[in-house]
């Protein structure tokens, strides 16, 4: 009898994190080509879910054979692509839809996202206002929007942000919150630093609403993983035989550097790309809290050790081949990678890691003004942000005190001010001759999806040391935490 499979299966294996069992159900659903019609789209997202970025794929094209050729089941259609980073796919699929002339603020804002993302920024600005024409009081298109705006250069955008953002009941918070961090964003620009900080306040009094932070747990977290994690355990715990060699570690607080350090090796002509991959989750999705915080324990109960870091490696080299093709390093710039960093060294016993720090008093007020995506609900309040960013800084001494030279320190202002000799000591590390065109990045970088995908498609320059020095407010909070 053949095993028949439903979506609640589906979506029950990956919220219990049984990764095999997941990918099981959703080869069977492609095999058979099951006709699940509208539920492709979810089949998609659960895929992704898992880091199976092809197939996800595969799904996303079934619900588009199943499904009628509407332009919003194009729209879901494209936001699988867009997510799985095929982004030139999906402006060659949006961008003749707008030639039509369809009046449709979803059509353009996916096309302003996407080409933002492409760094195509003059093009996504014209689709974000040609969006904001259409829907005035679309807080996320905004706020894309802001995010590669400079509004000194267009402050007449800044009156239609105002009104736009009067029109907006109280009663939608989640809409008012990107209003605020776009109207931040503007008046920062603008050099009205007290009215941005209020705005961005208030923003994230907004998101703190939602958080499920705690300062005592994630310091508990910490605590465990380095009392559990000595040099000497470490030294004992087995490491791959797997033989993947394309990953290297970037590790640092958000709004550090990463992203400009990432983009900068990814210039190299033998680096294939740098991105929040992911792949670590992917590959560890089995293991819950208590096993991150005492992976030795967790390994020592396993029936086969050997065998589970293998594992682990062979899934987070799958992940990364799906999204980087070659042979070519590959730069893993995952947040909180520094929580799963003795797994991914022994997953990769040959991988080098950099750290890159930044001045702490800019880091903590970037990533208050940063409405990030997710993963990052500690940096709604300016002592949650003070108690994880000393979390971090214990995590990554003990890191650099077990793993030693396979870590290299740089710091983010060294990056700015001595590009070339910071850069030579990056590719020192890692086996690399300095290439001139990586202090070019920026004429022919890849995607980006982070919030900075505003800043990285500039020239290199200095003008964010201590830009926090304007917010006094904040940064007195932040001191006294």
């Amino acid at each position: 009898m053949v095993k028949t499979y439903s979506l609640d299966d589906f979506l029950k294996a990956v919220r219990q994190g049984h990764r095999a069992e997941s990918l099981a159900i959703l080869n069977h659903f492609i095999d058979n080509k099951e006709p699940l019609k509208s539920d492709w789209i979810k089949c998609a997202a659960l895929a992704l879910r898992i880091g199976e970025i092809h197939k996800a794929k595969q799904a996303a094209d079934f619900y588009r054979s199943e499904m009628p050729q509407t332009l919003r089941h194009l729209i879901n259609y494209c936001g699988v692509y867009a997510e799985a980073g095929d982004l030139t796919k999906v402006q060659k699929l949006v961008e003749p839809q707008i030639k039509k002339d369809l009046k449709d603020p979803n059509l353009f804002h996916l096309a302003g996202t996407v080409a933002a993302q492409l760094g195509q920024l003059d093009r996504a600005r014209n689709y974000l206002i040609n969006a904001l024409k259409l829907m005035p009081q679309s807080g996320i298109t905004w706020f894309t929007l802001s995010s590669i705006t400079d509004y000194k250069k267009y402050p007449e955008l800044l009156d239609k942000l105002e009104q736009s953002f009067a029109m907006v009941p109280e009663a939608d918070a989640k809409n008012r919150q990107q209003f605020f961090y776009s109207l931040g964003k503007a008046y920062a620009d603008l050099g009205r630093f007290d009215d941005a900080y209020k705005a961005y306040a208030a923003g994230a009094e907004i998101m703190q609403q939602a958080s499920r932070y705690s300062v005592k747990a994630d310091e508990q977290f910490v605590n465990d993983i380095i009392a559990n994690h000595s040099s000497d355990v470490v030294a004992n715990l087995p490491r791959s035989r797997s033989g993947h060699n394309r990953a290297v570690a970037l590790l640092g607080l958000p709004r550090s550097g990463t992203t400009l350090l990432g983009q900068m090796l990814a210039a190299h002509s033998k680096v294939k790309g740098a991105a929040e991959t992911g792949a670590i989750g992917y590959a560890s999705m089995h293991l819950r809290n208590e096993n991150f915080a005492d992976f030795p324990s967790f390994i020592k109960q396993h029936g086969d050790p050997q065998g589970a870091i293998d594992h682990i490696s062979d899934v987070y080299a799958h992940v990364i081949n799906q999204q980087f093709s070659g042979t070519n390093l590959v730069v893993d710039k995952t947040i909180q990678l520094s929580r799963h960093f003795a797994i991914w060294a022994q997953a990769f016993p040959q991988g080098k890691a950099i750290y890159i720090q930044r001045n702490p008093e800019d880091v903590a007020w970037s990533c208050f003004k940063s409405n990030f995506r997710g993963r990052a609900d500690w940096s709604w309040k300016a002592e949650d942000i003070a108690s994880y960013m000393r979390h971090e800084e214990r995590l990554m001494q003990h890191w650099l005190a077990v793993f030693g030279d396979r870590i290299l320190s740089i710091r983010y202002e060294d990056l700015c001010q001595n590009p070339e000799q910071t850069l030579k000591q990056v590719c020192a590390h890692l086996g690399l001759a300095f290439e001139p065109s990586m202090l070019h990045f920026y004429k022919d970088n890849g995607p980006v999806f982070t919030s900075s995908v505003g800043q990285v498609h500039e020239p290199i320059h200095q003008k964010r040391i201590g830009l926090s020095a304007n917010f006094k407010d904040f940064l007195d909070a932040w001191r006294q935490s």
